[in-house]
């Protein structure tokens, strides 16, 4: 049994891991005083800018937007009494590399205990979130949190997984389908819940004739590309395919035009040098839906940008899709052609040119079956408390009904 407990330091041995059930206040000082002084430490260390999720996670973090979320919690909850449901077990996605906490410090922050499951997967961001959380954890002041914060990480070892699983009030489990059903068949306590992120896929809408007219769309460029190639395009939330809306002479013309700017900007980031096996992978993505599917191959000069163009957002192969900047290209006349394709399987539509009112009104008109957020691009990867449709702050908290005489 392979395991690695990085908080509580002193412990060797699952056997020994004693978890602290108590609840506290929600929102309470100490909560935010620790959440925040996380996100300080990142925030004044220049050398971890060149970590932009890592980044994105502090401002996150830090106490003003906590307050936001502090207030969203009292409205939601006014008149009534909920508390944390008591131990939340944490099995984090190995392709995401700061989603775990995002999770946990909701949890945390409506007074759970909290147990933390990490890939063993060797990653930079990781290790340095795990040092940072564990140098402030050890400030005597936060000693109430110390016995409230368990970190492990381990492979996959069922036994592990039953032993924590046994411990929870609620299990959270993120990562593909065959991965949530395998950790679903591990029994939870009765009285326990679970809450599962599997796989999802996303994608943009963009209205060529806004696009054309737009003067400064270096704006756009540069969200799409935090929207893309952030996580190497593998969180459920990153844009894999892009659904042009407009006449044919439209859609052209705002091709050529993004494509060709995309194209600049993704060479001036100088991003990491793309791995031979993901240029096979993506040559290979390319090859199968070529045999399977009446595709167009858009090549570029470009070892980051992969263009596949498909008849119809039904016709992806998601199992194909392997990031590292591999783009699925669709063509509508309209918004509305897209909704009756919309399946339980699409998570986030990232859109340009359109008001949230005109998405409102779309949903409310055409009632899709599947769609979790609809998000300016840029906002793709943007945590919230309301995540696939769940409301983290409710799911981690029981409510208490108390009648009138």
């Amino acid at each position: 049994m392979s395991i690695n407990i990085v908080i509580p330091k002193h412990i060797t041995s699952i056997e020994e891991l004693i978890i602290n059930s108590k609840v506290l206040k929600p929102f309470s000082d100490v909560l935010i005083e620790f959440v925040n002084d996380v996100s300080k430490v990142i925030l004044k260390n220049n050398s971890l800018k060149e970590y932009p999720e890592l980044m994105a996670l502090a401002f996150w973090m830090r106490k003003s937007h906590i307050k936001v979320l502090h207030e969203y919690f009292n409205k939601q909850t006014s008149g009534k009494i909920l508390l944390g449901r008591g131990v939340v077990f944490h099995m984090a996605p190995s392709n995401v590399d700061t989603i775990f906490v995002y999770s946990w410090f909701i949890s945390l922050l409506v007074g759970n205990s909290n147990i933390l499951r990490i890939s063993n997967k060797e990653n930079i961001q990781t290790d340095i979130l795990l040092n940072i959380i564990s140098s402030v954890l050890d400030n005597e002041k936060y000693q109430e949190l110390q016995s409230m914060v368990t970190i492990i990480k381990y492979g996959h070892d069922d036994n592990i997984t039953k032993k924590l699983s046994s411990l929870a009030d609620v299990r959270v489990i993120w990562g593909g389908d065959n991965t949530v059903n395998h950790i679903r068949s591990i029994p939870i306590k009765p009285t326990a819940t679970e809450l599962t992120f599997a796989d999802k896929f996303s994608f943009a809408v963009i209205k060529s004739q806004k696009l054309l007219k737009d003067e400064h769309l270096d704006k756009l460029i540069e969200r799409f590309y935090n929207d893309s190639f952030w996580f190497g395009q593998m969180a459920c939330s990153s844009i894999r395919l892009i659904s042009w809306v407009g006449t044919e002479k439209e859609n052209e013309a705002a091709k050529e035009i993004f494509w060709s700017k995309l194209h600049s900007y993704v060479l001036k980031k100088n991003p990491e040098e793309i791995a031979p096996a993901d240029i096979i992978n993506k040559l290979v993505a390319e090859c199968s839906m070529a045999i399977e599917s009446n595709i167009i191959i858009n090549k570029m000069d470009n070892p980051y940008i992969n263009r596949i163009s498909i008849d119809s957002i039904d016709e992806v192969h998601e199992d194909l899709h392997c990031g590292t900047g591999l783009f699925y290209e669709t063509e509508v006349k309209s918004f509305d052609e897209l909704m009756p394709l919309l399946t339980k399987k699409h998570q986030t539509i990232a859109y340009y040119g359109y008001t949230r009112e005109e998405m409102i009104k779309n949903i409310q008109e055409n009632m899709p079956i599947g769609i979790d957020r609809i998000v300016p691009i840029g906002k793709s990867l943007d945590f919230s408390n309301v995540w696939d449709g769940f409301d983290l702050f409710r799911n981690f908290c029981r409510e208490i009904e108390i009648l009138k005489d």
